[in-house]
């Protein structure tokens, strides 16, 4: 090498070792391998780190390292990430504004979000009043982008001061939206607490235009028209509480094109729902769905007086291969729907299996019109079905079965499949009767329990049938379920099953 080559070669090794050295204090705070943020705050377009902190305390012109933390969110929407960074938000403490998420992770490299220190979860919160322009639509908004992780953080968002360009109905803890042409995957939610989510308005539950329109939700996952879906997303071991309507809420606009578009690959695992206004989880046009071993308590809740009040635990709409098994759904009121589970229009291949429901103020089996193969199965309803509404003689039901869409009759569920539940009425004060009313076609009926004590009535408001292929058999009836249902059975049993320990409260009744 000859000495003007080397010169060179040793000038230019001095200023790359200038151009990236770190200043002091980073340096010795960062000796513990916690890989601060960018060596300058975030004004480099390249970064030598992957690890971002938050702290009320912290300072946007910090360099974000866990010494020397960022603040606001702000700060971060500004800061673009790419795949395997790590935000981490300080047990603690709260953040208010909104988050956009700048930048996308990839399957083996997820960007995460997550939390450090000790005490209470992180609040990360949209709301900051009329002197911040008034409260935003979500506290973390995800717009095209994807691959990532959110855990051990609280999402809340209680919207009390309008907002200019954001509707006063519109009120969301996170929000993923896809506006474009590719679709968006894997995303992770794993012990997580989303709560105190309300939107400015409140609407009528029986008003059912308004009531479909109000879409508030602690989590919402959303395409728009004609555009791409969403793909693979897990919610496990999450808590949901005080919310205005939904606990998550995941939809897919479709379009009219040809192409089935719908989300696909969902998994919700090991949740709890506690006090929801109205519906735990709605998976609205999604292929492939699993909804297991989540507790679903008080849904249609009207705990606080803003709450929508009325939803299933759970309902599919215009879904594909939905799998809701080993639940608890649990208090359900309201004053339309309000099932334990129901299925509600145009699904494909549904199955409601190994779940235990209890004191369901709609009632037990609801699958309205339009749908194709529509199984409950192996599951136990206790004392569902009490509802007494004067304007709808009818609203509980032990088995519904309806033909209407949008106010139209005449869209028969086919292949509908009710079998091996048990289903009991034993309350010992306030007895009720049920409806059982079926428009459908090719129901089958069989190797289930209805039983009805303490006098209330099974079926005694109201049997209704219409199924020109209807088959009953073998189902054990005991106490008081009406004749007329009774006599649709072709190989009936009439006995006393001999529940054991029937008076214990909950599912080990």
């Amino acid at each position: 090498m000859t000495v003007k080559r080397f010169f060179l070669y040793f000038t230019l090794l001095i200023f790359l070792a200038c151009g990236s050295s770190d200043d002091s204090s980073d340096s010795s705070g960062d000796n513990d391998n916690n890989n601060g943020g960018n060596n300058n705050g975030g004004n480099d377009d390249t970064k030598d780190e992957t690890n971002f902190y938050f702290s009320e305390s912290g300072n946007d012109s910090n360099s974000g390292s866990q010494k020397n933390p960022w603040k606001s969110l702000s700060k971060l929407s500004n800061s673009e990430l790419s795949p395997g960074d790590s935000i981490f938000f300080n047990r603690g403490d709260s953040f208010f504004g909104e988050l956009v998420v700048n930048g996308s992770g990839t399957e083996s490299e997820p960007i995460v979000f997550t939390s450090y220190g000790s005490g209470d979860k992180p609040i990360i919160s949209g709301k900051v009043g009329s002197s911040g322009g008034g409260d935003y639509q979500q506290a973390i908004y995800i717009l095209n982008h994807d691959n990532m992780v959110f855990e051990n953080l609280e999402v809340q968002n209680n919207r009390q001061a309008p907002r200019a360009d954001v509707d006063n109905t519109d009120s969301f803890g996170i929000q993923i939206h896809n506006t474009g042409d590719e679709t968006l995957s894997n995303f992770i939610f794993k012990n997580m607490t989303f709560k105190n989510v309300y939107a400015i308005a409140q609407v009528d539950p029986s008003d059912q235009q308004a009531f479909n329109q109000f879409e508030v939700a602690g989590i919402r996952i959303f395409t728009d028209w004609n555009k791409a879906p969403i793909n693979n997303v897990l919610v496990e071991d999450n808590y949901f509480t005080d919310l205005q309507r939904f606990g998550v809420h995941a939809k897919h606009a479709i379009g009219n094109n040809a192409n089935d578009n719908r989300h696909t690959n969902f998994v919700f695992r090991g949740n709890e729902f506690k006090q929801i206004g109205g519906t735990c989880i709605l998976p609205s046009r999604v292929r492939n769905c699993l909804i297991e071993n989540n507790i679903f308590d008080e849904p249609g809740a009207k705990t606080n007086s803003r709450m929508i009040g009325r939803g299933s635990a759970v309902w599919n709409w215009y879904s594909v291969n939905t799998i809701i098994q080993n639940n608890q759904a649990l208090k359900i009121r309201g004053v339309l729907d309000s099932h334990g589970i129901h299925v509600d229009h145009r699904n494909v291949n549904t199955f409601i299996q190994y779940n235990y429901m209890e004191d369901c103020e709609g009632g037990f089996v609801e699958i309205l019109g339009g749908n194709e193969t529509s199984v409950y199965r192996f599951n136990i309803s206790v004392n569902d079905g009490w509802r007494s509404n004067p304007n709808w003689v009818n609203s509980n039901h032990t088995i519904w079965l309806s033909d209407n869409i949008g106010g139209q009759d005449g869209y028969n569920s086919d292949n509908s499949y009710i079998y091996n539940n048990t289903v009991v009425i034993n309350r010992t004060s306030d007895p009720y009767r049920t409806a059982i009313d079926i428009q459908a076609i090719n129901t089958r009926i069989f190797n289930n329990i209805f039983y009805s004590t303490n006098g209330s009535k099974m079926g005694n408001k109201q049997v209704n049938i219409t199924d020109n292929n209807l088959s009953m058999t073998n189902n054990l009836f005991f106490g008081q379920v009406d004749t007329r249902f009774k006599d649709y059975d072709e190989q009936a049993v009439f006995q006393n099953p001999n529940f054991y320990d029937e008076n214990l409260d909950g599912a080990k009744g």
